[in-house]
């Protein structure tokens, strides 16, 4: 595996690695994200962030916001599969930015991106709300792969208030258990559906709370529906459960 680009900044040496024709952004040796020009699925994580916008048809989901880009794995996959009017993204980390436009390309993708904190971007947010907000805040300092942002009742309520009254919110957590012992996992109001999703390759769980309700059915007829992802299922390349929570 090639190295192709490498930098450090504040304790954290970063690098971009090739294999092939896939590119792998690490931070301190853990990985943050994954690239490939032609294909849609990675087979891990990145997978649990974009598939729950297949729970809803892509009409209703025209405004997308992205808390925590890293390299912008979930970009195309929502482009292609949802091609919403606009998309957003915050990124904090300057060098995880500069491999998602120089390296990912996600700017080709129509992504307006912003350089910031997401807690103080989103408590300084006026517009319009989204329909999809993934929130997924995790430090590249840390090797444990824990959230950067505790999920307290302070910060699922700004969340609340970003999504649309027929919209849903992704939250990614390092495992079941962080998220558990979270304000996160006592059932919310104003949300008709929860869910988690997993793959087997890692212990993240990824949460899925739709205002409108919604099935795991309907995912999975959304997947078979489109011809790339209905290979990847048969061939085990896009591996997930999901679980029905409320």
């Amino acid at each position: 595996m090639a190295v192709v680009w490498r930098a450090g900044r504040d304790g954290v040496e970063y690098e971009v690695r090739r294999h092939g024709r896939t590119l792998r952004l690490y931070a301190n040796g853990v990985q943050h994200s994954e690239f490939h020009p032609q294909r849609l699925v990675t087979g891990s994580v990145w997978d649990l962030l974009w598939l729950p916008a297949l729970l809803t048809t892509p009409d209703t989901l025209r405004r997308v916001l992205v808390l925590g880009l890293g390299g912008g794995s979930l970009i195309p996959p929502l482009r292609k599969l949802v091609d919403p009017d606009l998309m957003v993204a915050v990124e904090l980390d300057p060098l995880h930015l500069e491999v998602a436009e120089t390296h990912f390309g996600v700017k080709a993708f129509g992504v307006e991106t912003f350089c910031a904190d997401a807690v103080k971007w989103a408590a300084a947010y006026e517009g319009p709300k989204f329909d999809l907000v993934i929130e997924d805040l995790f430090a590249p300092a840390n090797k444990q792969v824990t959230r950067a942002v505790a999920a307290d009742k302070r910060w699922l309520k700004q969340l609340d208030q970003l999504v649309s009254p027929t919209g849903m919110l992704v939250m990614n957590f390092g495992e079941w258990r962080e998220f558990s012992r979270s304000e996160a996992a006592k059932k919310p109001r104003g949300w008709a559906n929860g869910y988690r999703l997993a793959t087997p390759d890692c212990h993240n769980a990824v949460i899925v709370w739709t205002r409108q309700s919604t099935s795991s059915n309907a995912l999975r007829r959304r997947v078979q529906s489109e011809p790339e992802l209905a290979d990847a299922l048969s061939l085990e390349e896009l591996r997930y459960t999901i679980r029905k929570l409320f």
